[in-house]
């Protein structure tokens, strides 16, 4: 119940345009709103009505309310979410900038600029694209500029450390060898110009300049790089055809979509860039009730484009007028040059429906789908995307390997399957094993994106060595150990603080588990045979003993 204090602080809250703070009794801002009558909008929180858990809990905690007068409701939205964007308050739905979602980085001001995955976003002058709320999306495009541009892959630091050998990526033409000088500083920067204007969307920019420097070539007679460069320019043309869209009329566009159901708010924002779609967004808000659509949308879309480094320019989106002409205004105060449309019919109407049949398929495909029900069970409200195993194999001291399997995107991934012949130790050593096979598999964490979820083959004793690995590599991810029973079986999970998770009352969820774990039990036994039945002699000749007693 709403104590007597906070019913007279909304007695005496103004009927004018603003924004309001509600405070919990440790004086903490938990809500951020904003409202054209102050007093009227304040007090339907705490009013006998329908309102979602999310609110009532909010409601209950409110111990004071503050709030500020401002001229307009464009002046408020404004105020609320330079409020929300500075203190991020908990009951607030719209999509924070957190350590939730992923970005690209590229390190611009290094002398030769890296490109990879973080969760961090730190004021160290890199550029950042994102974030991405869609996972996949995002490595997609990192996967699709690494096999396009050749840029380096390897963590040294080249103005201090002197490398002998390049690596394998340079032999097979995935990197231009900066680390033994065969590329100027100027040829490297001006790659890194044409990724980031490539994450901007922007290949027909990223095509002229490549054009620009092919004629260079030619004029100097540098046919080998001329033809190098032809090669790239061929790449962009042949993602660029894969990537286009029929009769799609756009340039520079966003269209978002969205679907309410089961007090469930879910947004797709597609993006896109000279008539192809590059990269779309997914967001779900959840504990939303019917009011708060609107509101909540003004605030989600009014933030997004704060500080962010791809600007459209133009987005399409189904909102009542007023709420359009709202974010306009706010934009223009911003000086944002973006124009929000609310398209009522024909072809920008048709986008943002193709947007929203997109979102009733994916609600559709994640009904039927088990690492929705697994991602559920961890309580995982962003969903998983994927997941990685590790199991150790060994012959009492002998052959000793561990193996990683990955399942991403609803199957398994077996260009991301990976072999560790174990170095740490030469006798049975379960623990230590899948701590360097870990350690190993974190130092590739740039290459090789981390998973949603990691499983491991083992329990508390293996779970808290490869808690050790995560922690001395600075990275992190969920870790859980897979419980077996009497007949070595996975029976449930165990979370890194010891927790056990059962799992015997949800089948599907446990076929699912059990399958990883016979895929990744299959390819490190495979592996483990391999070994064992090879024979190496002293001059390097190998035999294979192919009649191997079973």
């Amino acid at each position: 119940m709403t104590n007597e204090y906070v019913k007279d602080i909304v007695k005496k809250i103004p009927y004018e345009p603003g924004i309001y703070m509600m405070k919990d009794e440790k004086g903490q801002i938990i809500y951020v709103g904003k409202a054209i009558s102050l007093r009227k909008r304040v007090r339907q929180y705490f009013q006998k009505n329908n309102k979602t858990a999310r609110i009532e809990k909010m409601a209950s905690l409110v111990r004071d309310i503050d709030y500020i007068v401002v001229r307009n409701e464009v002046e408020a939205l404004n105020l609320e979410c330079n409020y929300i964007k500075k203190l991020s308050p908990k009951f607030n739905v719209m999509l924070k900038d957190d350590k939730t979602y992923p970005y690209i980085k590229v390190t611009i001001k290094d002398k030769y600029p890296l490109i990879y995955v973080t969760r961090r976003r730190l004021n160290d002058k890199a550029l950042y694209f994102g974030p991405y709320t869609n996972v996949s999306a995002m490595r997609d495009a990192l996967h699709t500029i690494k096999e396009i541009f050749p840029v380096k892959r390897c963590k040294y630091n080249l103005d201090k450390t002197k490398v002998k050998n390049a690596c394998l990526y340079y032999h097979i033409g995935r990197c231009l060898g900066p680390c033994i000088n065969e590329v100027s500083l100027k040829a490297y920067k001006d790659m890194i110009e044409q990724v980031v204007l490539f994450l901007e969307g922007k290949t027909s920019d990223v095509k002229k300049m490549i054009q620009n420097q092919i004629d260079e070539c030619i004029e100097k007679l540098e046919f080998e790089k001329a033809a190098v460069l032809k090669q790239r320019l061929d790449n962009i043309e042949k993602f660029s055809q894969k990537q286009s869209v029929s009769n799609l009329n756009e340039t520079s566009t966003d269209i978002w979509g969205y679907v309410f159901l089961e007090e469930t708010l879910y947004i797709q924002i597609f993006k896109i860039r000279d008539y192809k779609i590059v990269l779309n967004d997914n967001v779900k808000i959840t504990e939303v009730s019917q009011d708060e659509i609107e509101e909540s949308l003004v605030q989600i879309v009014s933030n997004y484009y704060t500080d962010n480094k791809d600007m459209p320019k133009k987005v399409y989106i189904e909102l009542d007028n007023e709420n359009i002409e709202l974010i306009n205004k706010l934009f223009d105060n911003r000086q944002i040059k973006i124009q929000v449309i609310c398209p009522k019919r024909g072809e920008k109407l048709n986008l943002v429906k193709m947007v929203e049949n997109n979102i009733h398929i994916n609600i559709e495909d994640n009904k039927n789908n088990v690492v929705s029900d697994l991602a559920a069970l961890l309580d995982f409200k962003e969903g998983i995307d994927s997941i990685e195993c590790y199991d150790i194999s060994n012959l009492r001291n002998e052959y000793i390997v561990g193996c990683m399997i990955r399942f991403e995107n609803g199957k398994l991934n077996k260009s991301m399957y990976r072999k560790f012949k174990i170095r740490s130790t030469l006798t049975q050593d379960d623990p230590l094993c899948m701590y360097e096979v870990l350690q190993r598999r974190l130092k590739h964490a740039q290459d090789w994106p981390l998973p949603d979820v990691i499983l491991i083959d083992g329990g508390k004793t293996q779970l808290n060595m490869v808690k050790k690995a995560m922690k001395e590599s600075g990275e992190h991810t969920n870790i859980y150990g897979m419980v077996k029973n009497d007949k070595h079986r996975t029976r449930g999970l165990i979370d890194e603080n010891g927790n056990e998770i059962d799992l015997s009352k949800d089948k599907k969820v446990l076929n699912f588990l059990t399958f990883l774990q016979d895929e990744v039990h299959r390819f490190v036994i495979t592996y483990h045979r391999s070994l064992r039945d090879s024979v190496k002699l002293k001059d390097g000749t190998v035999y294979k003993n192919v009649k191997r007693k079973k």
